[in-house]
This record gives structure tokens, C-alpha cells and sequence, in this order.
């Protein structure tokens, strides 16, 4: 085993893997894809990775080129968000503002129908080039069938690069926008490690508002933290296990439970958890 996978995530918090490779192009990317089991990460957010690590292959992935042509913005899958929207209020199209403060990367954002302040990925996304049984299969935005943090992507599918069709607006008036999502996110998001939001939002409701009203702001197991500032999101408070965050996430979905709604968790796992 070799490098800690937690040096690469939002969490900080993981055990290391067999190989860690970087990618910084599509060729290399379905070449390190090809060699036998993998994770791929891009901006390491939205993920908890086993105090045991991974027993195989995680690439990092940096392949973030990003091109506009008229209307349309194309991206490797290791483009930052951040970076992608920027880039395209720099060019005048507006339709990805909501995505300013989202850490992570677009082929994770198309995976799980990444989205923010009313918006997601599925209202801009044209298509995904997406590497499925060793060959690029293009996936149109309906073939993907986006909803609510989850698309018809299959576990072994990689997305190599996506490409978006945004409306032509007024910079200034997109960047105005951003800066103004921005500002929200900062004064909403806890200072920390985090991997994001850890469940998804039960239908019709909130998940923060149901952890806030089971009492769980501030409850702590080791170095993990559910947030003062917001329940859905646990923080590495220094040195947090995997073990710490199981343990506060079991606790908070068997109090939930027991008013009848059932949690559902958002982030990913990776490596083997007992």
C-alpha cells in the first residue's frame, strides 16, 4: 500500500491505497481505467474512504481542460466546478452560477446530478463522454436521466468529459450572481474538513432539518462533528476515523428513523467498511 487516499479528499480522513496515479488527459485516464479495479477522484469531495484504505488503484484525476464554443462549454471530468463556471461567466453564458462554491469536480458533478440554490447539472448538461465496458459511449442528457443526486451512470462507468449549453447574458450580471451565491455558501458552509452534504434530502423535506430537530448539532464521536452551523454536514474536527463518522452517521439515521423517515446517505464509500 502507498500514499494515504485522506491527502486527497475534503474529509482528510482515509487509509492509503495500492497505487495512487495522475491523469492529466483523456488518453491517460481510459488507460489507468483499463488496468483492473480503480476509484477515480477528481476534487475528493463528497466521499469517506475506509480507515483500511483501498486495496487497489485510485487515479487522480486532473484532466480539467476546458473549451467554449458559441454557446457550448465543454469539460474534461477533472475540471473543478468552480473553474468551469468562472470560465463561463468570463464568456458571457450564464446557466452554472449555482455550481460557484461546490468543491468538487464535473465527472463526479454529472454522476450525482451535483446541484445548489435551485439549480443542478441536469438543466445545462448536453452530453457526457462516458467510458463503459473499454469504450467511449455518449451519453445524451435523457440517456443519463438525471434526478435528484443520482443518473443512470452504472458503478464501473467513468465520465471522461461533459459538455454544457448555457444561455448568452450579461458577464457582469453573471459574475454579480455568483459573487452573491458565494457569499450565502461561505455564511451557510461550516470552516473544516467536510465531505459536503452527507444525506440526501428526504422528498418534500430537509435532511438538515431533520438531524437539527433530533438534537444532533454539535454531537461528536472522536474527531468527528456534526456541524453547529449545519446538521448535514459532519466535520473532521482533527484526526476523525472513518469509524468516527459511521458512528455518528448510524446514530443519526437510527434517530431519524424512530420519527419515521428514513435517511439516506449522499456520500460515497470507498474501500471496505465492517
Amino acid at each position: 500500500m502507498c500514499k494515504n487516499i485522506a491527502d486527497f479528499t475534503t474529509f482528510g480522513i482515509g487509509g492509503a491505497a495500492r497505487r495512487i496515479a495522475v491523469t492529466e488527459n483523456a488518453d491517460a485516464l481510459m488507460d489507468e481505467c483499463g488496468r483492473g479495479e480503480c476509484v477515480v477522484l477528481g476534487g475528493g469531495s463528497n466521499v469517506l474512504v475506509s480507515d483500511d484504505g483501498y486495496d487497489g488503484t485510485v487515479i487522480l484525476n486532473r484532466y480539467a481542460d476546458i473549451s467554449v464554443s458559441g454557446e457550448t462549454v465543454t469539460a474534461g471530468s477533472g475540471a473543478r466546478l468552480s473553474v468551469l463556471c468562472k470560465r463561463a461567466a468570463s464568456a458571457g453564458l450564464t446557466g452554472l452560477e449555482f455550481a460557484v462554491g461546490i468543491p468538487g469536480s464535473v465527472g463526479g458533478a454529472v454522476r450525482m446530478n451535483a446541484g445548489a440554490f435551485g439549480g443542478s447539472i441536469g438543466d445545462s448538461l448536453l452530453y457526457a463522454d462516458v467510458l463503459r465496458g473499454g469504450k467511449i459511449v455518449r451519453m445524451t442528457n435523457a440517456e443519463l436521466a438525471l434526478s435528484y443526486r443520482e443518473s443512470a451512470l452504472l458503478p464501473s462507468d467513468t465520465v471522461i468529459s461533459a459538455a454544457f449549453m448555457l444561455k448568452r447574458a450579461d458577464t457582469e450580471a453573471v459574475n454579480a450572481r455568483m459573487c452573491e451565491l458565494a457569499a450565502i455558501r461561505r455564511r451557510l458552509q461550516p470552516i473544516g474538513k467536510s465531505a459536503g452534504s452527507v444525506f440526501k434530502n428526504p422528498c418534500g423535506m430537509s435532511a438538515g432539518k431533520l438531524i437539527d430537530e433530533a438534537g444532533f448539532k454539535g454531537y461528536s464521536v472522536g474527531g468527528a462533528k456534526v456541524s453547529d452551523r449545519h446538521a448535514n454536514i459532519i466535520v473532521n474536527t482533527g484526526g476523525a476515523t472513518a469509524k468516527d463518522v459511521i458512528a455518528v452517521i448510524n446514530a443519526i439515521k437510527q434517530a431519524v428513523s424512530a420519527r419515521g423517515v428514513i435517511l439516506k446517505e449522499e456520500i460515497i464509500y470507498i474501500g471496505e467498511f465492517t
